[in-house]
């Protein structure tokens, strides 16, 4: 009898294992979050006065990995400021695809940023810490990063990383694609980009970087032909860590069209005020075809 009664207990143990075994393993393969980021701005310019604004998303992803390996993600990014300036506010959906992910690497589909856009950051310009602006001559500089389409719907791809090398590229329905290649080693890390389209015309971006002792230089250069009017623009980023909360930033943008010449000099300084919030301080000069304007600016940022 007590063989008997040990024998009962020890099969209800094993069951309760078993259970919560599987409620840990259903756990790992199915998964639902929600972040959020917030943030606030105030510029003033010579030329336009002040200005402020308020911006943030909120972000919903599924995700599930089946027996064989592959994992399967949903992700609906909302804007939720009130402002009809800019598309995709008022709630409205930014970004709304399914990514498949990997041995072979990782499929994006959907209405979201193509896989240059995602692969990029080693240029000059991605490497500033915010990027404040002045308000009237900040959006007139065209800079190394490839153009965006604007498509309902595209797809990419991003191959594994092989010794450091990852190859990546992108379409959208209208015949308009890119390919890129990155290698990192180390330090320092390369990236090449292409693009070709109708309505964009035909593109190449070039970026470097390195990293060493709380120490980053960037560089990107970009050249782009649309219906034989030309444009040479380039970028250069200094970042430099002043202590675990503080990095400081310089960036100097340069372009060209024909005779037209747009040059930014800005410097901001981000500090981490507690984990998931940070504030930025910043100064901008710019010159568009001889048109000078320079303006200051700070933004807080939180994230949850």
């Amino acid at each position: 009898k007590d063989f008997s009664k040990g024998d009962l207990i020890m099969r209800k143990v094993l069951l309760a294992t078993t259970a919560l075994v599987a409620m840990s393993v259903t756990a790992a393969q199915a998964d639902i979050s929600i972040s959020m980021t917030a943030e606030t701005g105030f510029v003033t310019s010579d030329k336009d006065g002040d200005s402020a604004w308020t911006d943030g998303n909120l972000t919903v992803k599924g995700s599930m990995t089946s027996d064989n390996g592959i994992t399967f993600a949903a992700v609906k990014n909302m804007a939720f400021q009130n402002d009809t300036t800019y598309a995709g506010d008022d709630g409205i959906t930014e970004d709304a695809y399914i990514d498949i992910t990997g041995d072979f690497g990782g499929f994006r589909i959907g209405q979201t940023d193509l896989a240059g856009d995602r692969m990029d950051g080693v240029l000059g310009k991605n490497q500033d810490v915010y990027t404040i602006g002045s308000t009237s001559t900040a959006s007139n500089y065209t800079g190394t990063d490839l153009t965006d389409f604007t498509a309902d719907t595209s797809i990419s791809y991003v191959s594994p990383s092989m010794n450091g090398l990852t190859v990546y590229g992108a379409a959208v329905p209208n015949g308009q694609s890119q390919m890129g290649v990155n290698f990192s080693l180390g330090g320092m890390a390369l990236m090449v980009q292409q693009q070709s389209g109708s309505s964009k015309g035909d593109e190449v971006s070039v970026g470097a970087g390195i990293s060493v002792a709380g120490i980053g230089i960037n560089v990107g250069k970009k050249q782009e032909d649309l219906n034989g009017t030309k444009t040479d623009s380039s970028d250069l980023n200094l970042k430099y860590s002043l202590n675990d909360s503080a990095t400081m930033s310089i960036l100097m943008q340069e372009g060209k069209q024909g005779t037209t010449k747009h040059t930014m000099t800005g410097v901001e300084i981000a500090y981490t005020i507690a984990p998931g919030a940070t504030a930025y301080i910043g100064y901008e000069n710019t010159d568009v075809a001889g048109t000078t304007d320079s303006g200051m600016g700070a933004v807080i940022s939180v994230s949850f």
